[in-house]
């Protein structure tokens, strides 16, 4: 399973936005400068998750973006499904009826096996998990200061 650009910058900013939880909105500009991602592409982002509901706009000069519940309650694979789809790693996972082997298919099962592993990583992950103290290191996932264009990871 290859993970879209999207979907990765779109983790991103949500993690950017449980950060910020409790500090009230944040403006697409602050988000593109604190992530290294274009203002433009993270709208196209943003729209989407808003329309869905994990983030809220606010308006006014005060106004941004944040989200609609606490980062706990935020599983990754609400944001990863949004831009992903739940077709799962191969199209017979979730819809035998695309093709007519998926009832004696012997890899199916795998690809099942491995679709279920990946769904149940990304709902036991939450936005809180994501930004919270790493293990090895008790200390939160590093800030990336560098002015590299991270677009092209």
């Amino acid at each position: 399973m290859k993970v879209s650009k999207r979907t990765r910058y779109a983790v991103r900013l949500m993690a950017e936005l449980a950060r910020n939880y409790n500090n009230g909105p944040l403006s697409v500009a602050d988000i593109a400068r604190r992530e290294n991602i274009s203002e433009k592409f993270l709208e196209q982002i943003i729209m989407p998750l808003r329309a869905m509901g994990p983030i809220v706009s606010v308006r006014g000069p005060q106004g941004g973006y944040m989200l609609s519940k606490p980062p706990a309650e935020i599983a990754l694979k609400t944001v990863v499904d949004l831009f992903e789809g739940t077709s799962g790693v191969v199209e017979c996972v979730n819809n035998r009826a695309v093709c007519g082997r998926s009832g004696f298919c012997m890899s199916r099962d795998v690809w099942v096996k491995v679709q279920e592993r990946i769904d149940e990583t990304l709902n036991s992950m939450t936005l809180e998990d994501l930004i919270g103290p790493r293990e090895d290191t008790d200390e939160s996932f590093p800030r990336r200061k560098s002015a590299h264009n991270a677009e092209t990871r």
